[in-house]
């Protein structure tokens, strides 16, 4: 084959006859040889750049612009913190309200200029002069000469907001025009014209408008000046920095023989055909030829705008993208040689900085076209760019370098596995009969619902065939077969890479929180790892089922570091378990060897975990110090953190591990970042249920005002026909983009997907328990993310997506209580974050009938063993959530229990109130379980001695939290009667609405105990229980006097209406209090028959002979107090009674108070005065209640028996002296406690 038909084919038959002709004219040889040819190549294409390169101009003399050639964000005009990309076309805000404007500014002729969204929050782009002065409050727009638009907020501003254009979105392109022939300013979102903004602007002498954006904190965007091509061009417009023609013109040229070269090159693959004068094979001459051809385009590669106008329709044209499309473009072979054929020139011909900005420009254009907001279900943007990218990845080179240099900068790669919602006209457009449920089902709105759910089929299966495609990049990104003997497989760098990714996530103390993946990217993110993760884990290991082995958390396969384990410390556990771990891995092993190593100095080994900032990426610099505000600039700003800076291993990884690894990151990564996202999206629902209450109403209040006629009633008809035209519009909104979530984001299969990893998390704690102390080495995040996706499947997808739709999930629920009850206090867990999170897991188990279920079908042993922990006494423990656990057992069954929220919070009229706890009993269902309140009598009766030890801690965190209380509310009282005025702190007003709470808590505990098993108070053969009901009946006075005094602190408190003390009312704590009182005196009132001579029962006399006692509390519980009230104060008083809460107080709940108060009447009567009885020398001068009757031996003071019993159940030393105890004799010598050979036995130890 001749050179010369080489050379004809790429750069056509004409212009290789005029090649021809300029050679012989040169030369007198006829033909001509190879490396001429070669020579006669490079002067043609020298000699036809040359006709369209022009000298390059410094500056833009273009009418009407002022400003140099390169346009670009001024970093010496600008209010507030920000931080800027090294080109200066993005900024990110770091302050309150910062502006800054470009360097260029315009003053005649028509312009333009487009900003990507990086966020959607509170910013005003738009136009201003170099008259305007700003400030951390006054942005573009708040000035007289300057304009602006706020999509947030839809308005438009000079100085006075109007209403304008549309509510934008993250990724929209919004364009900002300028014609000062006509003195008009327009916007553009996407391209689609807003509508004329501004006329008659500011115009003249001296009047000149740069382009200008103010940026709220964290809020970004990027701007394209013209550096790039615009992505919505105006005709008549220009953009305000010009395009490289004459380079635009030579790059077209240059990839138009490119191409040909390329197509040549492919054809004769796998061939070995030589030149006619057999110099050289035909392969080897088209490879000189491209070093010709890509010497000239290296240069041009370095332009961004050669890059995105010249470089990318050729790269869509070699893909097939452009004659295929995009998805169909894989299925052809061809296209993907031709791709891989022209990279392999580019990374061998270019140099490597032209090979790294052609790259870095290229992704950035497909970054930015991903980010694009969709009008249409198609996608097509996200396609095409997503395709690309893909097909780049194809080329192991190019993949390495995308996954090292570039994917994981900043949130990119997040970014690219995400699906964005389409905004509000697209979903109107496919979502376009909206539909909510309805109690009762409103018929105008049921039968939307076939249509509704059609639509979430059409929105579900359109995104499932991009996530396909996602899943697909990630799969070549996690190619484990490209590594060699000095070079890493690209799922070793990706591992690397992803795990610092996570970390960064992790971090909440940052400098940089831009860095920080948003919410709505995380969740996507999520799945789609989780997804690639299970389809490579098929097709590589193919073992089921998975769990990570506990092995590699002490091995040091994996880097946990900062990370917290269930025992602790990881260096505490070495220490610690270090003949276990010598055992297990062998004297050899890494782990060990390090061990034995000297350590690092404390503080040199924080120091090396703390994150690092390299200068020369990161310097924030004081610019322009003089400017307005004075404020600082950060540029080029970059934060690393922690990475592994260990080599990275050459060659394949293990694959089992390398993918456990993966798992292990994506698990937390769910903690760190994605469940935030369920909790967010779930918040839409409970959104929706509130205005279909409100809509409800509003119609109720519409019906019923309709029976007048007269105007008022005619205007408040118009009022409520407006509300309803509002809950209607927001709420055909909000279905419509509650179907986008039901379809892509809570669907069955990514339920199902949640289901699968809770499993494996399940299995994997299993089976490291099952290792014994190895068990400590579990990261403490394992057990996060089990609590974490419990609740995100129990509380936040379900009902939108039933719990119910994974497959055997009360197989999997049942596994998950197992655990719990096994674990419930474990000593192995020993991280106090872990032993709370297993802790507050259990208690939301007992919140749903669906888990409680589950909990009530473990086995008896671990039911029996986690009642035992919870019986245990609360000393030396967090009991708050024992005892709320506890409470949740009884919910349900107890005296008027039976409310999911206090009726005196329903009928509060005003600002709605905010759950301050998440599990706060006032707020859930009551679900009571039989089953572990039989387990508790069974617990309670087994073991006497544990049980007193029980009871005596209930009874002291009892009378703790409700001194606390009162003492708190006496302060509140005091400082609300002072006359001038005094804040109170909300912490102060909190803590005592949490002790209020813990006191109805313990107090309902008491209840379940005194019903379920009466015996341990009222059997009163042991003088133990007879001091353990008479420390109840003595509380449960002081409570009564506290609460039913008409005059009392608490009624004052309770009369204020205190914003955060509305969970503070009479009937929580009443019908506790009664309730205990009721189960109390079950007994004597079932046995007894009245009668003059007849013995008051044991119990109901200690009660009575309580000193504390007054029959007038019991009365006012049925709001029949006799006590004697000013009128001054009577009518403020607040009227109590539990005949007004019919809806929560049965009648025969009503008629057994009312028997139990006309019983101690009656017994009261019985007894005699026993103040009449105690002699005022011989009284005790611990409680002054009873007459001194014991001793203590040897210090030989005097108490009363009750306060004897009631102390040495915490201490063995004297009230008085602190002397230690040995014996505790009566007044006639009768010994009734006996410590002397405790004492011996505490000696000889």
């Amino acid at each position: 084959m001749e050179a010369e038909e080489v050379i004809q084919n790429i750069f056509g038959v004409n212009d290789v006859i005029e090649m021809t002709k300029a050679k012989s004219r040169t030369s007198n040889v006829k033909f001509l040889s190879t490396s001429e040819s070669l020579d006669m190549v490079k002067v043609f294409i020298k000699d036809t750049l040359s006709k369209y390169a022009c000298a390059e101009k410094l500056t833009d003399d273009r009418e009407g612009r002022i400003g140099p050639k390169t346009v670009k964000f001024d970093v010496n005009a600008h209010t507030g913190l920000f931080i800027v990309s090294p080109d200066r076309s993005s900024i990110i805000a770091q302050g309150n309200f910062c502006t800054m404007r470009a360097n260029t500014a315009l003053y005649k002729g028509k312009w333009m200029y487009e900003l990507q969204l990086g966020s959607k929050g509170v910013m005003q782009v738009g136009w201003g002069t170099s008259r305007c002065k700003y400030d951390m409050e006054c942005g573009v727009g708040d000035t007289v000469n300057s304009y602006a638009y706020d999509g947030h907020r839809v308005r438009k501003w000079n100085v006075i907001p109007t209403k304008y254009g549309e509510s934008w979105l993250t990724g929209d392109i919004i364009g900002c025009t300028l014609n000062m022939d006509d003195g008009t300013i327009d916007f553009y979102r996407n391209g689609r014209h807003l509508g004329r903004a501004f006329e008659n602007i500011s115009m003249g002498p001296g009047i000149a408008y740069f382009p200008t954006v103010s940026l709220t904190f964290t809020e970004n965007v990027t701007a394209f000046f013209g550096g790039t091509p615009l992505r919505y061009p105006l005709e008549g417009y220009q953009a305000i920095q010009a395009p490289p023609e004459s380079q635009v013109i030579q790059a077209t040229f240059l990839f138009q023989w490119f191409t040909h070269v390329i197509d040549y090159i492919v054809s004769l693959k796998n061939t070995n055909v030589s030149l006619a004068d057999r110099s050289m094979t035909v392969h080897a001459f088209l490879m000189c030829i491209a070093q010709t051809i890509l010497m000239h385009i290296g240069p041009l590669l370095t332009i961004p705008y050669i890059v995105e106008g010249v470089f990318i329709p050729f790269l869509h044209e070699i893909s097939g993208i452009q004659k295929y499309g995009a998805r169909d473009s894989l299925k052809f072979r061809e296209s993907k040689v031709r791709l891989m054929t022209c990279l392999d020139l580019l990374w061998t011909f270019l140099e490597e900085r032209e090979m790294r900005s052609c790259l870095d420009s290229t992704l950035l254009y497909l970054y930015s076209t991903f980010r694009h907001v969709s009008f249409f279900l198609e996608y097509s943007n996200q396609y095409n760019s997503l395709i690309l990218l893909i097909q780049f990845c194809l080329h192991t080179t190019t993949r390495q370098h995308f996954l090292k240099y570039l994917l994981f900068d900043r949130v990119r790669f997040a970014n690219f596995v995400h699906i964005k919602p389409m905004d509000d006209i697209g979903l109107a457009n496919v979502v376009q009969q909206p539909w909510w449920e309805t109690d009762p089902t409103d018929p105008s709105i049921a039968v939307r619902k076939g249509a509704y759910i059609e639509a979430c089929e059409n929105i579900k299966d359109s995104v499932e065939e991009l996530e396909s495609i996602q899943l697909w990049l990630l799969m070549t990104l996690l190619d484990n077969s490209d590594g060699t003997a000095n070079r890493p497989t690209s799922r070793t760098i990706f591992l690397r890479k992803f795990k610092r990714f996570v970390h960064e996530n992790l971090t909440t103390t940052r400098t940089t929180p831009h860095l920080q993946t948003p919410l709505v990217l995380s969740l996507c993110c999520f799945y789609r790892l989780l997804s690639a993760f299970k389809y490579l884990w098929n097709d590589e290991i193919g073992v089921s089922p998975v769990f990570v082995p506990c092995k590699l958390f002490y091995d040091g396969s994996i880097n946990y570091s900062g990370i917290d384990r269930l025992g602790g410390v990881l260096s505490h556990l070495n220490k610690t378990f270090k003949k276990e771990l010598l055992q297990i891995l062998g004297p050899d092993h890494e782990v060990i060897l390090s061990m034995e190593q000297p350590q690092d100095p404390p503080f040199l080994a924080r120091l090396s975990d703390l994150p690092v900032v390299i200068p020369a990426f990161a310097r924030m610099i004081n610019v322009n110090a003089s400017a307005q505000g004075s404020t600082m600039l950060v540029e080029r700003m970059g934060y690393f953190s922690r990475e592994d800076r260990t080599p990275l291993r050459l060659g394949p990884l293990d694959a089992a591990v390398s993918l456990l690894e993966l798992l292990d990151g994506i698990i937390l990564f769910y903690h760190a970042a994605a469940r935030k996202q369920v909790a967010k999206l779930a918040n839409l629902k409970d959104s929706i249920s509130e205005f279909v209450a409100a809509l409800a109403e509003a119609k109720k209040r519409l019906d019923y005002i309709r029976n007048y006629e007269d105007e008022t009633s005619h205007l408040i008809q118009e009022e409520l026909l407006r509300s309803i035209d509002v809950f209607n519009k927001k709420l055909s909104e909000q279905s419509r983009q509650m179907a986008w979530i039901r379809a892509a984001v809570f669907s069955e299969e990514k339920l199902g997907e949640l289901g699968w990893l809770l499993r494996v998390l399940t299995l994997t704690l299993q089976k490291a328990s099952g290792e014994g102390n190895m068990f400590s080495f579990v990261p403490d995040f394992y057990l996060e993310t089990l609590s974490d996706l419990c609740i995100s499947i129990r509380n936040h997808i379900h009902p939108t997506m039933p719990i119910e739709t994974i497959p055997d999930y009360q197989e999997m629920l049942l596994d998950i209580a197992e655990f719990l009850c096994f674990h419930y206090l474990d000593p192995r867990i020993v991280n106090t974050n872990s032993k709370e999170t297993l802790m507050l897991t259990f208690a939301g188990f007992i919140s749903n009938p669906i888990t409680l279920e589950a909990l009530e079908n473990v086995s008896l042993q671990n039911r029996l063993k986690v009642v035992a922990n919870l019986l245990r006494p609360f000393e030396n423990r967090s009991w708050a959530q024992s005892n709320w656990i506890l409470m949740r057992f009884w919910q349900g069954h107890g005296f008027a229990f039976r409310y999911e929220k206090s009726p005196h919070l329903c009928r509060k009229v005003g600002p709605k109130l905010l759950q301050q706890e998440p599990m706060h009993h006032q707020l859930l269902k009551p679900y009571p379980s039989l089953i572990y309140q039989l387990h508790v009598r069974d617990g309670l009766l087994g073991k006497p001695q544990n049980t007193i030890q029980f009871l005596n801690s209930l009874l002291n965190q009892l009378n703790w939290a409700f001194s606390e209380f009162i003492g708190m509310i006496q302060e509140i009282h005091n400082i609300s009667s002072r006359p001038e005025r005094v804040f109170i702190e909300s912490r102060q007003l909190k803590i005592c609405a949490t002790c209020f709470d813990l006191s109805v808590a313990l107090l309902r505990v008491l209840e379940m105990l005194c019903t379920v098993a009466p015996d341990i108070f009222i059997d009163l053969s042991q003088s133990s229980r007879e001091n353990l009901l008479s420390r109840l009946c003595q509380l449960l006075c002081q409570i009564l006097n506290r609460m039913s005094s008409q005059t009392s602190c608490f009624q004052q408190v309770v009369l204020l209406e205190i914003p955060d003390l509305e969970l503070i009312d009479h009937f929580p704590i009443l019908t506790a209090v009664i309730g205990i009182l009721l189960a109390l005196l079950k007994e004597d009132m079932a046995e007894f028959t009245p009668r003059p001579s007849a013995e008051v029962p044991k119990v109901t006399r200690t009660l009575l002979i309580e000193p504390s006692f007054q029959i007038s509390s019991l009365y006012f519980v049925l709001g029949e107090s006799n006590m004697k009230i000013p009128k001054e104060k009577e009518k403020r008083l607040k009227p109590f009674s539990f005949l007004n809460y019919e809806n929560y107080v049965t009648d025969e709940e009503i008629s057994r108070v009312r028997a139990m108060i006309n019983y101690l009447d009656y017994c009261r009567d019985l007894l005699p005065d026993s103040r009449l009885l105690i002699d005022d020398e011989n009284i005790c001068t611990i409680c002054y209640a009873f007459p001194i009757s014991a001793k203590f031996k040897p210090c030989n003071h005097e108490t009363c028996r009750f306060c004897i019993d009631r102390h040495l159940l915490n201490t063995r030393e004297c009230f008085f002296c602190k002397a230690t105890i040995s014996k505790v004799i009566d007044l006639y010598g009768n010994t009734l406690h006996d410590f002397s050979m405790e004492l011996t036995n505490t000696k000889e130890s």
